[in-house]
């Protein structure tokens, strides 16, 4: 069951030391909600201020962090506060948060090193829109639409916090990448009245798209490239995949934020229904699937202790790429294949 956004705005209200973080591996509305929940509490903190100092009374000051485990990937680096994003591991301040704000989601162990971060008495606000978040906060609220960035455009609406260009560009840039570019099943009218709700603040959806989408490095391309050379196809069962390591992204001379993007990329087989992309990391695999008609791939992530959305979904194991594949093909009918 959700928390009223009052109830979300009650407690960011009487929090002093907040930090706002997201996924590991951050994606376009990990990086598009937080950084515009940082700019509009950073408003809020304003007017809570100017109305106390207008009663006479002293105001202390929030401190407000956004910090992620991982880099702000290259093609995110172009929204005009990104440099506001803070790597876990250049931070080095010792005190304690008293709220810590986790986005875009679907458990606490999602967040990587940063839950750290969490003391003893810290308290967690989750908002996120994957169904299959398994509301880890002290204070919830999980939507099934578009993106976390969609969220908290109602949010803010609803707590009276004037939008500006910076935050307009942020939640449209994560309502962006969650819907394709508007072309997913999760764009709704909803999604396209939000959306042009943002232009209104000047956001510019040609540059938007030019750098997100359009903008890529070599080394990106090569692994496109060797992708879409290689790729495995299982017949029976209609899944395209690919497995990526360590050793073939250096010898590309690619990193992991190269890799976005290669699943849906996979989908667009003509015989495939479900593409599956694996990414060895550190020791475990990442895989990220996506599903073109009725697989739930939630359900098959699942298996392997990940979960998401009906055709968008990913997960992280221990176990190889072959052993991931075949409790794969073993279960596709679990997935409704």
């Amino acid at each position: 069951m959700n928390n009223k956004f009052s109830e979300i705005l009650e407690v960011i209200k009487k929090s002093n030391r907040i930090l706002i973080t997201g996924h590991t591996s951050p994606d376009g509305d990990a990086i598009g909600s937080g950084l515009a929940l940082l700019l509009a509490l950073n408003k809020l903190n304003e007017t809570l201020k100017k109305q106390t100092e207008g009663r006479g009374e002293i105001y202390l000051d929030k401190t407000l962090r956004f910090i992620l485990e991982d880099k702000t990937p290259k093609n995110l680096k172009f929204l005009t506060h990104s440099i506001l994003i803070e790597e876990f591991g250049n931070y080095d301040s010792k005190y304690e948060f008293d709220l810590m704000i986790c986005l875009d989601s679907g458990n606490f162990d999602r967040i990587g090193r940063v839950g750290e971060l969490k003391g003893e008495n810290t308290k967690v606000i989750n908002i996120d829109h994957h169904i299959s978040n398994d509301r880890f906060g002290d204070y919830n609220y999980v939507g099934d639409i578009s993106s976390t960035s969609e969220i908290l455009f109602d949010f803010f609406k609803e707590a009276g916090i004037e939008l500006d260009h910076g935050i307009a560009e942020s939640l449209y840039t994560g309502i962006v990448n969650d819907t394709g570019n508007f072309k997913h099943s999760n764009t709704t009218k909803k999604v396209f009245k939000t959306a042009s709700e943002l232009l209104e603040y000047g956001v510019e959806p040609d540059e938007v798209i030019k750098n997100f989408f359009n903008t890529k490095s070599m080394e990106k391309l090569k692994l496109t490239g060797r992708v879409l050379s290689d790729f495995k196809f299982v017949d029976s069962h209609k899944l395209v995949y690919y497995y990526i390591s360590e050793a073939e992204l250096s010898e590309l001379g690619a990193g992991k934020d190269d890799t976005g993007g290669l699943g849906e990329l996979l989908l667009s087989y003509e015989n495939a229904s479900v593409s599956l992309f694996l990414r060895e990391d550190k020791g475990h695999i990442k895989g990220s699937f996506r599903s073109k008609y009725d697989v739930d791939v939630n359900a098959l992530a699942g298996l392997l202790g990940g979960g998401g959305h009906v055709k968008a979904a990913g997960f992280k194991t221990d176990k190889t790429s072959d052993e991931i594949l075949d409790i794969i093909i073993k279960n596709m009918s679990l997935g409704g294949e």
